[in-house]
């Protein structure tokens, strides 16, 4: 949902030969997911997958968080970045499953991206 991040993690997909794809984006989406916190927006998130699958056709998607994301309280909430991309890394982790489990015959791949010195690098995990 972040706008810092939209238009250099487009470019970084197209970079990586992901030409063509559905850009969706939700604030706290992973949070979410693995949570029973808000379960509307979990159903919501996989309802677009569905539709995704259905109507575009998709084979592939790919979940991305990024440093200082609000929905978790921001940087400032962990005591390092190291701290923070394990953090994220483990709360991708299980989103994927979440997703894995619910669509069997999509691809789900997780992403990690940061942005420093107004470049964003997109970590694949």
């Amino acid at each position: 949902m972040d706008f810092r991040f939209h238009e250099q993690v487009v470019e970084q997909l197209k970079l990586r030969g992901i030409k063509t794809f559905d850009l969706k984006a939700d604030a706290g989406a992973v949070k979410y997911l693995i949570s029973s916190e808000k379960p509307a927006v979990r159903d919501w998130i996989l309802e677009n997958i569905e539709i995704a699958r259905r109507l575009h056709h998709i084979n592939a998607v790919i979940l991305i968080n990024h440093l200082d994301c609000g929905a978790y309280g921001g940087s400032a909430s962990f005591q390092s970045k190291s701290e923070e991309l394990k953090f994220h890394t483990e709360q991708l982790k299980q989103a994927k499953m979440i997703v894995g489990a619910s669509f069997p015959d999509l691809k789900v791949g997780i992403m990690f991206a940061w942005l420093e010195d107004g470049q964003v690098t997109l970590k694949e995990l």
